[in-house]
């Protein structure tokens, strides 16, 4: 994966923002993709870039935590 900046910034926002509407912290978005709270807090601070096992984790968890909500019709759930 290239260095480029902006890249750098994008994927520290990406991070970021799926921590923020899912309301995780560090360390729990590090364990659910199989990498540790330091290396969260390099990506975010645009210290490094993932690397590409860590980026394909990110993106399956990204991936599931924008799929659109189903909602069932009202008589369905009527008991």
């Amino acid at each position: 994966m290239d260095t480029r900046p902006w890249e750098k910034a994008e994927i520290a926002e990406r991070f970021k923002a799926l921590r923020w509407e899912a309301l995780l912290t560090q360390e729990h978005l590090a364990r659910l993709i199989g990498a540790d709270r330091k290396t969260i807090c390099r990506i975010e601070s645009l210290r490094s870039m993932p690397r590409p096992r860590t980026w394909r984790r990110f993106a399956q968890l990204e991936a599931r935590h924008n799929q659109p909500k189903v909602e069932l019709p009202e008589h369905w759930i009527e008991e």
